[in-house]
């Protein structure tokens, strides 16, 4: 199996994703600058390309499940994603959060068939959300 890679959505910035890459996580980090993405590529383009290198999506736009171009994108190109707390929370509360569930994060992403969408609590909680 390639090594897992999450993937940051532009909503992120580059702060956080740069802050985990230096932490030298245990997966691959990439995040939408670093993609050399334009900021204003449209969701379903960047989920094409993410979707193709099988890499691991987190975001905290909440729309991927609701919004009709960009579930189709998530499920044709066979997406998994993770939402984590909303725009409103710290980048603290982002990574206890993500710290708190990282191993069944994982283990998650390792072993759900994609596509997929799972909602990351601030508890550290993690939610399966459907797509249909």
């Amino acid at each position: 199996m390639a090594e897992l890679t999450f993937y940051f959505d532009r909503n992120f910035g580059k702060r956080f994703p740069r802050a985990l890459f230096s932490l030298r996580a245990p997966v691959m980090i990439e995040w939408h600058n670093n993609q050399r993405f334009k900021d204003d590529m449209p969701d379903d383009e960047w989920l094409a390309v993410v979707g193709q290198k099988g890499w691991v999506v987190f975001s905290h736009d909440r729309k991927f499940h609701t919004e009709a171009t960009e579930t189709a994108a998530v499920l044709q190109h066979k997406v998994g994603c993770f939402y984590l707390p909303a725009a409103n929370h710290s980048s603290w509360h982002k990574a206890a959060a993500l710290f708190r569930s990282f191993e069944k994060i994982k283990r998650l992403a390792e072993e759900t068939p994609r596509p997929f969408i799972f909602d990351v609590r601030a508890s550290g909680r993690v939610v399966p959300v459907s797509l249909r």
